[in-house]
């Protein structure tokens, strides 16, 4: 299937400078909401282009969106320690980690964060994590064991999935309707989100695939049932004090596109067209706009738009 034929049916995000409704949209957006990996960055490297090649595209982009008064927060997968670190050098002013559960309202010497576990009862007094919490219950175990060679923690590039505080990240080739069975049974309001493909995998793994083309390979999030990107999308909106049509979100992934349900605009990266459940995610997304191109190029492209419609 060609790249004009995956995105057919979809309605492109505007490429040059818009006009029309579309310009009135995007010159009220605030803040622009983006997932990371394989949405603003490609390979992990916010100095690298769609095709792998050296790029400074990604950070001038950031820098003209600051000075046009744009916020960039990204929700993401990944741990605190990782994305903290990246908002950091990058000069973002908060963050969304774990799937929407660790919310970072100002990045500062005094970080303002909080967890948010949506069904799961939590007791911030335990001294215990809401992954500590999940850990406890054994499913996690049970799930490692019906999969072996099949599915694994996922180290979150070298930093040990332990460091987690409200989800358990995993990575493999699983049934995921008997995994979800698996978590109702645990004692816990849990569900397995589906955070996209594997492109490579860095590091040990004991998974049975091809590590450089490990097709098939999916990263999971054992997350606690009412935590998605898109509810703690929304979380941060109120902490803010934000309406939904100053925020424009973005992702490549089926679990990105519940952020659609706390913007104004949705953008999905053409990449993220392979996956088969993409296309049915997004017929349920009126707000939702397909990028030209992928990842890093498509985002970089579309924030350029952004930035002209407010020029």
């Amino acid at each position: 299937m060609s790249r004009a034929d995956q995105a057919e049916g979809f309605r492109l995000f505007p490429t040059k400078r818009p006009s029309g409704e579309m310009a009135e949209r995007l010159r009220r957006i605030r803040y622009v909401v983006s997932d990371a990996d394989g949405t603003m960055f490609t390979g992990a490297k916010a100095t690298n282009a769609s095709d792998g090649t050296p790029s400074a595209e990604l950070v001038e982009t950031l820098i003209e969106l600051r000075r046009a008064g744009v916020s960039v927060i990204p929700c993401t997968g990944r741990n605190r320690a990782m994305i903290a670190e990246d908002a950091r050098i990058l000069d973002l002013p908060g963050w969304i980690a774990e799937m929407g559960g660790l919310i970072c309202t100002s990045q500062s010497s005094q970080p303002e964060w909080a967890y948010f576990t949506g069904d799961m009862p939590y007791d911030q007094a335990s001294g215990k994590t809401p992954h500590d919490a999940i850990c406890e219950t054994g499913v996690i175990d049970a799930m490692l064991g019906r999969w072996p060679h099949e599915l694994e923690t996922y180290h979150d590039n070298g930093i040990g999935f332990e460091y987690r505080e409200v989800t358990v990240a995993l990575r493999g080739r699983i049934a995921p309707d008997e995994a979800q069975a698996m978590l109702d049974a645990s004692g816990l309001p849990l569900y397995l989100a589906d955070n996209g493909f594997v492109r490579r995998i860095s590091g040990a793994s004991a998974l049975d695939c091809d590590r450089e083309h490990p097709v098939g390979i999916h990263t999971y999030h054992v997350t606690p049932a009412g935590v998605t990107k898109g509810t703690g999308t929304e979380r941060f909106v109120q902490m803010m004090g934000l309406e939904r049509d100053e925020v424009l979100c973005a992702g490549d992934s089926p679990a990105d596109c519940d952020m659609a349900c706390a913007s104004g605009l949705f953008l999905f990266m053409h990449n993220g067209l392979d996956h088969p459940l993409a296309h049915q995610e997004l017929a349920r997304r009126d707000n939702a706009y397909v990028s030209r191109l992928d990842s890093t190029d498509g985002w970089c492209e579309c924030m350029r738009a952004l930035l002209a419609a407010k020029g």
